[in-house]
């Protein structure tokens, strides 16, 4: 039984430590009913850089928004939509800054014992090794490249955002980066209301 919640325990942590994107998702109203169809802007229109400048990025995005667009009751009409639909993928580099604890670590020494056996006292030296003692902070900056992916739906008649999902995340391997993409963008639209 300890050995079977052990496995569980470690399943779950190995779950909740495999995103490294955080979501976020904002609307100034629900999508509803009234909404029926939707296109895409075209892609000049669309912002990439770096990493997502490519047509194989473009394509995993397109084809993973459009099918979480069906799934929730929208089609394709490029004719006449009532929503249009936009991405952004950028990769940024950006500074971080780390305090990393300073600790001091003295020297083992050499110090004096007392043991007692059988009501006598007997003296003798042994070596010790005092505990690490906190001195203060030091700062590191790192560089590291982020990428953010942001997905509009845009209301065709007033041209306004109704809603904006984003994901923000750390990249430290490009083709890693691409391949998360459909998952991604599918946890973009699980924040979709």
């Amino acid at each position: 039984m300890k050995k079977q919640l052990f496995v569980v325990l470690a399943l779950l942590a190995t779950l909740t430590a495999c995103s490294p994107y955080t979501y976020y998702a904002v609307s100034n109203k629900p999508l509803n009913a009234t909404y029926k169809t939707y296109a895409w802007i075209p892609e000049g229109q669309s912002k990439t850089s770096n990493i997502y400048n490519n047509d194989i990025a473009t394509d995993l995005i397109v084809e993973t928004a459009s099918q979480q667009l069906n799934t929730r009751g929208l089609t394709l009409d490029n004719a006449k939509p009532d929503i249009l639909v936009r991405y952004t993928a950028v990769v940024n580099k950006e500074t971080r800054i780390y305090n990393e604890p300073v600790y001091y670590y003295s020297p083992w020494r050499m110090g004096p014992r007392v043991s007692y056996y059988r009501g006598r006292s007997a003296y003798y030296y042994s070596f010790y090794d005092p505990f690490p003692i906190y001195v203060g902070s030091t700062e590191r900056r790192m560089i590291v490249k982020e990428s953010s992916i942001m997905i509009d739906l845009i209301d065709r008649r007033s041209s306004k955002v109704i809603w904006r999902g984003w994901a923000e995340g750390v990249v430290n391997n490009p083709e890693k980066a691409i391949n998360e993409l459909p998952q991604v963008v599918t946890n973009i639209f699980k924040k979709l209301i």
